[in-house]
């Protein structure tokens, strides 16, 4: 058996991408890690389902219809037989190219073929890894394989089986997690029946050496969670954040910290952008009457006090109810809610209550807000507030001060790696950091940046941020916003996010070199 010799092609294996199908953070950062890897020379195929894109009429991303034919049948757990076929669209975003599965007969279609991504998620993940496995045996193999959260991991898993197969490559897997979940299932969906899993020996780290183990055997170990199963199957475990990470090795396994990596999100938003796009709306005004515009509010705002933003999905988990209570104790706050629905009905209508019953200080947005203004408002808030319940990471935070502004954030998961408190460092920092589940805290902390922009120092509620205002007066806010914007140039750019990705790329080529070495005496029956 053979490993690379080096890291010249990857394939992503992704459920979300930016600019075809995305709910959340991911589609994100999956189109930031292919396109920050193929301007530098790496060549980036991502492998993901079409979500029903390839249906769309005057399809904007111009698809062209594969020779691949990934067809057979599948028998349950109730014995019964399900036959399937899948095909394959690419495309090119840029300097990327995608590969977009999709049924090929109505049976399949209607399983596989849905608008959500996340509709039907675990049928479309088990037929994802008989489609890439298929890809795989009609056009060759990458160097690398980077699957992205549970959905993926079995494609990343089966293609990963496959190569040492039927080829003989030791092809390295990096499994990432943006997001935990506790998906699990008895060992049948994962296998050869459904997903395609062959159940035979193979070499798995074990921290002193790579061991036989069949893959039931590591299911079992898993408990028949998918996310922990891939842990352990994969040359390299990431996450975005160091925060994050001990967290999911907390849950899954201090020794799987020898083959761990860390890998931030990017950013491309300036300052310079966000400040012209301001500018073309005419000011906040013309911004806000712009976002009116796009759909109806829940709520509204007086024109008074200190604008602050939220944004993110409508759930609980990014505490945005929080924010809306943390009004009672800032006066001189207004909030403004960019949310994005997810079908948390009941959620929303709880957020949308909090949001009526603070007239004139809190609006809520389900609008698609354009790119451009979506900076200038970001640009044009005092602050952004991120009350989140839990957070691996928070690209919000880093888009947000990447245009100079300060995030007040809950201190939980990747968020205090990310924002710096300014009392910590004695006025040098990137925003202020409030326990969680504390609307008092998150009010006085908004009370406190707009006291202090607005020039009143004595008027800042906190003790230690009423003594930094009064010695460095209210120009030192944009001089802040300043230091904000730079910071984030050192840390949550291209460039590093690159250096990340192929030193974590590097760790899993070579533990899956020492995988090749430990099996060049042949298979284990």
């Amino acid at each position: 058996m053979r490993a690379p010799e080096r890291v010249r092609s990857v394939w992503i294996l992704t459920f979300e991408y930016q600019g075809v199908a995305s709910v959340g953070g991911l589609g994100s950062a999956a189109r930031q890690y292919a396109e920050t890897l193929a301007k530098r020379g790496i060549d980036v195929t991502v492998l993901m389902p079409s979500h029903w894109r390839h249906l769309v009429r005057d399809n904007p991303l111009r698809l062209y219809q594969l020779d691949l034919r990934a067809c057979g049948e599948r028998r349950g757990l109730d014995g019964k037989i399900y036959p399937y076929c899948l095909g394959a669209d690419m495309t090119h975003i840029g300097p990327v190219r995608l590969i977009l599965f999709k049924g090929l007969d109505t049976p399949t279609g209607l399983v596989f073929d849905r608008w959500y991504p996340y509709e039907n998620v675990e049928e479309k993940a088990a037929l994802f890894a008989r489609g890439a496995v298929a890809f795989a045996a009609r056009f060759g193999l990458p160097d690398l394989i980077h699957a992205n959260d549970w959905h993926s991991a079995l494609a990343g898993v089966a293609v990963r089986d496959y190569a040492e197969r039927e080829v003989g490559l030791a092809l390295p897997l990096v499994f990432t997690i943006h997001l935990s979940s506790g998906y699990s299932f008895p060992w049948h969906y994962a296998s050869e029946a459904w997903a395609g899993v062959p159940d035979r020996p193979h070499l798995v780290w074990r921290v002193c050496c790579h061991q036989w183990s069949r893959y039931s055997q590591v299911w079992d170990e898993a408990g028949g969670s998918v996310e922990r199963f891939a842990a352990i199957e994969a040359d390299a475990l990431s996450s975005v954040s160091w925060g994050y990470l001990n967290e999911l090795l907390a849950k899954y396994g201090e020794w799987l910290r020898g083959k761990a990596c860390v890998v931030y999100n990017s950013t491309d938003w300036r300052a310079e952008e966000a400040e012209e796009a301001l500018r073309r709306y005419g000011g906040l005004a013309g911004a806000l009457k712009a976002l009116a515009q796009l759909a109806p509010m829940s709520g509204w705002l007086d024109g008074e006090g200190t604008l602050f933003l939220a944004v993110g999905r409508l759930t609980g988990q990014k505490g945005l109810d929080i924010a809306v209570r943390a009004l009672d104790y800032a006066p001189s706050a207004r909030l403004l809610i960019l949310g994005i629905p997810v079908g948390d009905a009941g959620y929303e209508a709880y957020l949308e209550g909090l949001v009526w019953a603070r007239g004139g200080r809190a609006a809520l947005t389900k609008a698609r807000v354009p790119r451009d203004l979506y900076m200038a408002l970001h640009y044009a808030a005092a602050a952004l507030v991120m009350p989140s319940r839990w957070e691996p990471f928070g690209i919000s935070a880093i888009e947000a001060m990447a245009v100079g502004a300060p995030v007040i954030a809950a201190s939980v998961g990747g968020l205090p790696e990310v924002v710096k408190d300014i009392r910590a460092g004695g006025g040098e920092g990137t925003g202020l950091l409030v326990p969680p589940e504390d609307p008092r805290a998150l009010g006085v902390a908004m009370e406190s940046l707009a006291n202090w922009a607005r020039g009143r120092p004595e008027a800042v509620p906190d003790p230690s941020l009423r003594a930094l205002a009064q010695a460095l007066g209210p120009e030192y806010v944009k001089r802040l916003r300043q230091y904000i914007s730079s910071y984030v140039d050192e840390n949550f750019r291209e460039g590093r996010l690159f250096e990340q990705l192929m030193a974590c790329y590097e760790k899993a080529r070579q533990m899956a070199f020492w995988r090749a070495v430990t099996g060049v005496g042949g298979r284990r029956k």
